[in-house]
Parts: C-alpha cells; structure tokens; sequence
C-alpha cells in the first residue's frame, strides 16, 4: 500500500524584515524575503522520514500569493512528489478559521489522504490554530505538539511533548498530527530534485475549483477583527564607557546598589 500523506506549510516572511500596517492592522509582509516556516520544515521531514521507511506519495500543499510557489518548489527539491499554490485576491487578509476552512477545502478536493502533517505554529501569527482547526472541518483525528510520527500498518504512532513529560499517542489513519520547531533535521534540497521540480511545476487552486464562495474566505470570510494597535515605546538603555582604572569604583558602586550581592566565608 501507497501511503498519501500531505504536508501543509506556509512561506512566512522573515520576522525581521514585517512590520504592522497602522491603519489595516495587518501585517505588512511587501518588503519582506519570504522563507518556509521552521516548524514546517520539520513537518515536511517528518514525512519524508516515513517516506524513507514506506512506500508513500508526499503532496506539499500552501496558501498564499503567487511567489509562494518557491516555496512549493523548496520542499518538492527535497523529496515531496507534489505541489499545489492554493492563491486567489479572494484569500487575502484570511484569519486563521479562514484559512483552516480553505486549506480544508484543498485537502478535499485532493480527495484520499492518510496522513497530514503541518507545522506546530508559525512565526507570523503563533496561534497554533490552523493545523487543529483543519482537523475539525475535516471531521479527522489530530494529535499535537508531536516531537516524533510513525505508521505501523494502520496506525498512526506519535510522541507529544508536554510541560512535564512525552506522550506516546496511537491513533488510527486517516489523521492530522501537527510537529513541533526542531523535532528533526530538516534535510537540504539537491539541484537534481529542484530541477525535476520545475520542469513539473506547480498545481494552482482558486475559490471557485475550491467551490468557496468569497464571502467564506479571506477577509471577508475572518471573524477575527482587531480593533485598536498600541505600539509600546521602545526603552533606551543607559550605557557607560569605563577605562580599566574605573573599575574597582565601578564594582563599588554595583555592591552599594545591590547590583552585585557577595557571599559570606561560609559561602565561598
């Protein structure tokens, strides 16, 4: 049996080189180099791993503007057989019930899968909100916060970082597990596999191969609405130049101001 798994990742913009837009309250990512999100390296390799062990099709699916598409490429040059840009102006401005209602609509129109995977989180938002949140439009088991997958026959075998420990999870396929940043080590593209991926290029989907209304999706669609921005002031930071003469006054002084706290005999 051919395993169908699908990998959601997202191109981020680099953390940066964004900034907050103060008059839409969205995040201004036009001047910013876009890169995959780390968690979703991991998510990828995860699958890549099961791919090394079993016979599996990896499909690498994203949401975003056209140059996404390098991104797709990315992760095709390093072992996915799969890409599709899920990219309309009717996307634009999605929240995270949005997007997760959009990327479910992908998932389906995909048709059969056994196993997705997706970052944790990302480094835009954080929210953690996607990965569970496509699960639930898909009516699929989800397991979260994983470290480790693996399939054994018809199940789905994953390991859970907790606050006070690791969680071994059993569930059965077809399932979501999201993985957490620095589960693994993501592998590195090759020239050869970059190229395969270019001359095959990139499946597109907009809202109406979707069968998405636009009132569903994107901004329109986004119950999220942020009402106010308050930007704290930045703390300047005093600093002083002193010449090694200074020191031993310098020290003095942190004693006096119980910057520096010196032990007793008995606790040296």
């Amino acid at each position: 049996m051919v395993l169908d798994i699908i990998v959601m990742i997202k191109q981020v913009p680099d953390a940066e080189e964004i900034f907050i837009d103060p008059v839409k309250f969205t995040l201004n990512r036009s001047q910013a180099r876009g890169v995959i999100n780390p968690a979703d390296e991991n998510a990828l390799e995860a699958a890549l791993m099961i791919k090394d062990k079993t016979p599996a099709k990896i499909t690498v699916i994203t949401m975003g503007p056209p140059a996404a598409e390098s991104a797709l490429l990315e992760c095709m040059g390093r072992g996915a057989d799969r890409g599709i840009l899920i990219t309309d102006r009717a996307f634009a401005a999605a929240d995270t019930y949005a997007t997760s209602l959009t990327l479910a609509a992908a998932v389906k129109k995909i048709g059969r899968f056994d196993l997705i995977l997706a970052g944790e989180s990302t480094t835009d938002s954080g929210t953690g909100h996607v990965g569970p949140g496509v699960a639930e439009f898909m009516q699929a088991d989800q397991v979260t916060y994983s470290t480790s997958v693996k399939i054994e026959g018809d199940t789905i075998i994953a390991e859970r970082e907790l606050e006070h420990g690791i969680e071994v999870v059993q569930t059965p396929m077809p399932a979501l597990v999201t993985m957490l940043i620095n589960a693994n080590i993501p592998r590195r593209s090759s020239l050869r596999r970059r190229i395969d991926a270019m001359r095959k290029g990139i499946e597109t989907m907009d809202h109406e191969s979707l069968g998405l209304p636009p009132e569903w999706v994107g901004i329109k669609g986004s119950p999220t609405i942020v009402g106010s921005l308050k930007i704290p002031e930045e703390k300047k930071r005093l600093n002083k130049t002193i010449t090694l003469e200074e020191i031993p006054e310098m020290v003095k002084e942190l004693i006096e101001n119980k910057a520096i706290v010196l032990g007793d005999d008995e606790d040296a």
